[in-house]
């Protein structure tokens, strides 16, 4: 399970920073996570929260929002959104596809009081 120590990361940043802002409690966690990643958003906040406990963000909510995988063809350069894994272009049906990302894994912001 690759969630617990994304979690951690994503904790340690979150608190880091709320720190520095002298905040003194974390309401909610936004992050980007690219569909490549094979995140389970489910999971990570379950770990998340444990990983929380006893924290300045013990009752933050963490929303995960998946970034799918683009594609550009480079036959007809349509682009695309890749949908169940076919990285075929949509149009022409070619299999010449540059992907865009996807691989995405970032913290976008906090709210804290």
């Amino acid at each position: 399970m690759h969630e617990m120590s994304i979690a951690r990361s994503i904790l340690d940043i979150a608190i880091e920073a709320a720190e520095r802002e002298g905040a003194k409690r974390i309401t909610r966690v936004n992050v980007l996570a690219g569909e490549l990643r094979a995140i389970e958003p489910l999971h990570l906040a379950f770990c998340f929260s444990i990983m929380a406990e006893d924290t300045i963000a013990s009752a933050a909510e963490l929303n995960v929002e998946t970034v799918p995988v683009k594609g550009t063809c480079r036959s007809c350069g349509e682009t695309f959104t890749v949908e169940d894994y076919q990285y075929a272009c949509p149009t022409c049906h070619s299999l010449d596809i540059q992907t865009e990302g996807g691989t995405e894994l970032r913290l976008t912001d906090i709210e804290v009081d």
